[in-house]
This record gives C-alpha cells, sequence and structure tokens, in this order.
C-alpha cells in the first residue's frame, strides 16, 4: 500500500456505524474540514455531542448501498462484521474504502498521525499489530516535542522569502540546508537572526 497525504476540506464522507469507532473516525476527520454523514440505525452519545459541536449530520436508519454514491472516502464502522464485508465487495473499486474491523477488505487504512506545526508524521503496521502502532504513536511523542511548532513555521516562512530572492538554485539550496541545523529548532534568537538576515537582502541578491 503507498501512504498518501490527502486534502479533504470539504470532501464528502459517509461514515456507516455510530459507536465508538465511527466516532473517533469522525473526530479526525472533522478536523480536516470535510463534510461527514453517519448512518447508523442507532447513535452513541459520543456520536450525538460531536455531532452538536461539529455540525455533522446524522441519518438514524440502517445504511443503504445508495448512501455511499458520491462520495469520496467511505468508512465502514457498523457492528455487524458481515455489514462491512458485503459493503465493502460491493462498492465500487475506485471508491476510498476503509473497513475498521478488516483493514485487508478496503484500500484505505488510518494511520496513527502525529502533529507538530506544519509536521506530519504517519505510522502503520498495515493492520499488523494495532498495538504496535500505538507505541510507535507515544515514542514519536516523546521524541517531537512542542518545540517543532514554532519551528516548522519558521522553516516555512523561511522557504517562503528564499524563494523569491534573486539567487542560484546552489546558494537557496545551501541555504535551506543550513536552517536544518538542530540549534534552529531550540534557539527562537537564532531564528530570529535568520529571519533579519533574509529581510537584509535586496532584490539583487546584495546585502543591505
Amino acid at each position: 500500500m503507498q501512504p498518501f497525504i490527502i486534502n479533504l476540506s470539504g470532501k464528502k464522507v459517509v461514515i456507516a456505524g455510530g459507536g465508538k469507532i465511527a466516532a473517533r473516525k469522525a473526530r479526525v476527520l472533522s478536523q480536516e474540514h470535510a463534510e461527514i454523514k453517519l448512518i447508523a440505525p442507532d447513535f452513541s452519545d459520543e456520536v450525538r455531542k460531536l455531532s452538536e459541536e461539529k455540525g455533522l449530520f446524522l441519518v438514524e436508519r440502517k445504511v443503504e448501498l445508495a448512501d455511499f454514491e458520491g462520495a469520496f472516502l467511505v468508512i465502514l464502522a457498523t457492528n455487524d462484521r458481515d455489514t462491512n464485508r458485503i459493503l465493502a465487495q460491493t462498492l465500487p473499486p475506485n471508491q476510498l474504502v476503509c473497513v475498521v474491523d478488516e483493514a485487508t477488505e478496503g484500500n484505505v487504512i488510518f494511520p496513527a498521525s502525529l502533529r507538530r506545526g506544519h509536521l506530519h508524521l504517519a505510522v502503520s503496521a498495515i493492520g499488523a499489530s494495532p498495538k504496535l502502532t500505538r507505541k510507535l504513536k507515544k515514542d514519536l511523542e516523546s521524541q517531537f516535542d512542542q518545540s517543532w511548532d514554532t519551528y516548522t513555521e519558521f522553516l516555512s516562512e523561511c522557504r517562503k522569502i528564499i524563494k523569491k530572492l534573486p539567487l542560484s538554485y546552489e546558494e537557496k539550496n545551501k541555504w535551506l540546508e543550513k536552517l536544518l541545523h538542530d540549534h534552529y529548532r531550540m534557539d527562537e534568537e537564532a531564528r530570529n537572526m535568520e529571519l533579519e538576515e533574509l529581510s537584509r537582502i535586496d532584490r539583487d541578491g546584495n546585502k543591505l
């Protein structure tokens, strides 16, 4: 399987299920500003509360195949193994489908992910060991602390400036590589000095 990072903003997502797992998937996807519809005969209190908070659309009945028409992403999270399996087999092969209780039946797997500013880390054992995936996420959380929030913002700002400078490709690349030294992540003053230096370069590439 090939990992991707996909922009789900405004995309239609249909979740079959109204329990704990469905709520967890909906919570994650709501942060991506997807248009989320959940369909199930009953919804947990967690799902109803999340719907009120995030404006999710709830349909309280059994799911039907027609419910998935036009969906960019389908998540099969009912509490019935046979229902999930049959729906997965019936949906068109070009539709993105996540089957929460049997990853191999779908073509999408949700990795454990961690965000630190512009840095987005994801890890998955492709269904082989969810416990390993959770353990690795905890390891990443300790390795990449909150300092990466401001550091990646700094890198993004510098890159935007450097791309516009009238410098050669080699000069730009050398400057961008220099910013990867870890002291820029740890030292706010060093970051500010670097930004000041960039601001002193005029349109001809000469220091003012």
